[in-house]
């Protein structure tokens, strides 16, 4: 990383950070798993041969989620680390992280499954399972539920245990900061490098469709997706600890625009050129190539965001207006509550799926889920962080523009 003139501020200064412009990633990923969703249930994404199959990837919105996921909650741990302090307490860090999902969780669960029965528990999807997120690891659990989308919280769990573990292997012996920054970019490296060789491995050896796709629920298959946010993490912390002045191009408008058009490129190249199924069905090799360009969208889209000075700038205000905010905060409910509003607008209107409208479907399920959402958050997310964030305890803490809605959980 290069440094700029002395009068150029730094975009990770000292003390606490701000990285407003995560919000916009954030709400950008919440609507779009919604959309996707729609297009595909209402199946305007087989009916339409020029949006459909751009509608039907939306679903890249989940690789934006465990990319953030990835960054924020790995950053106050290496900064942490290079400053010298310890860690944290790890039972306030599982705490709040547990605050942060499950009671709102628990509550959409409850009011889907067993109140508006949009879809219901059935056979033999385990009730004790959803609640306790472990239906990735049951092959017949894996799809349906009220709550289906879920799948992604259990993997963004499973990472929520290995953060503080992987941090702990990486604080094991004290080493300088320089040594410690060339540690935690190899061994992130070599990690992401190992998943994709087991990954590679599961489709040389011929493993059925449905077998791929469940192990790429599991952490060891799916870490890579986070990594790309664990390495931002690590040089953001870098540039923060030694007080670097980054060379003000980087977080230019011109810099901003190129990397969200390659990523554009990128959401192009994957919705048109591999000749992809609308529903994502795939094989093993389809889905690992989807998975990888789903990835490299996600961190093109989230690099600007980190770079992003606080102050007022052409990032910042495209990705963190008032709007954007305000989705970033109830996205968490809009991935949990939006799926069931489709199922309610197919049972009132007596329409049968895949052959319905779109854009009825579509303002039927945004108003009623952001409506939920809404309540979600008052009601229920942001008590239930701010009692976490009272309790006795510490733990290493990022800020954002809006730190509640920290490392959202993600989207199927």
């Amino acid at each position: 990383m290069s440094e700029a003139s002395p009068t150029a501020p730094a975009p990770f200064a000292a003390g606490k950070i701000r990285f407003p412009a995560l919000d916009g990633c954030r709400a950008l990923a919440a609507v779009g798993v919604l959309i996707t969703h729609v297009a595909l249930l209402s199946g305007f994404s087989n009916r339409s041969t020029t949006l459909g199959p751009y509608l039907a990837r939306m679903d890249v919105g989940v690789s934006v989620f465990f990319v953030l996921s990835g960054f924020l909650l790995y950053r106050p741990f290496v900064a942490a680390r290079f400053a010298g302090q310890p860690a944290g307490e790890v039972g306030a860090y599982a705490r709040r992280r547990l605050l942060r999902i499950i009671p709102a969780y628990w509550v959409a669960l409850t009011v889907v499954g067993f109140v508006l029965k949009a879809p219901g528990f059935v056979e033999p999807h385990s009730i004790v399972s959803h609640y306790l997120l472990l239906q990735i690891y049951d092959s017949t659990q894996l799809v349906g539920g009220p709550i289906q989308q879920a799948w992604s919280l259990a993997t963004e769990v499973a990472f929520y245990v290995f953060v503080p573990c992987w941090a702990w292997v990486m604080s094991r012996r004290q080493r300088g900061a320089a040594q410690q920054l060339r540690l935690e970019v190899i061994a992130l490296v070599a990690l992401f490098v190992a998943s994709a060789l087991g990954n590679v491995g599961l489709i040389k050896i011929g493993v059925a469709g449905s077998t791929f796709a469940q192990l790429g629920t599991w952490l060891p298959f799916r870490i890579g997706d986070f990594i790309p946010g664990m390495l931002l993490a690590v040089g953001s912390a870098w540039v923060s600890h030694n007080k670097i002045r980054l060379a003000a191009w980087l977080s230019s408008a011109q810099v901003a625009l190129a990397l969200w058009l390659l990523a554009v490129g990128v959401f192009w190249f994957v919705s048109t050129q591999l000749g992809l199924p609308m529903f994502p069905i795939f094989t093993p090799t389809q889905a690992y190539v989807v998975r990888v360009l789903y990835l490299l969208f996600a961190t093109l889209l989230v690099i600007p965001a980190v770079l992003a000075r606080s102050e007022k700038g052409f990032v910042t205000k495209t990705a963190a207006n008032p709007l954007a905010i305000w989705l970033g905060l109830v996205s968490y409910g809009i991935y949990i509550w939006h799926e069931a509003w489709q199922d309610i607008y197919l049972r009132i209107t007596d329409q049968p799926a895949l052959n319905t409208s779109f854009l009825n479907m579509l303002a039927f399920t945004a108003v009623l889920t952001l409506i939920s959402a809404t309540i979600s958050w008052y009601l229920i997310e942001k008590p239930a962080i701010r009692w976490g964030s009272r309790h006795r305890g510490t733990i290493p803490q990022l800020t954002v523009a809006s730190p509640p809605s920290e490392a959202t959980p993600t989207r199927p």
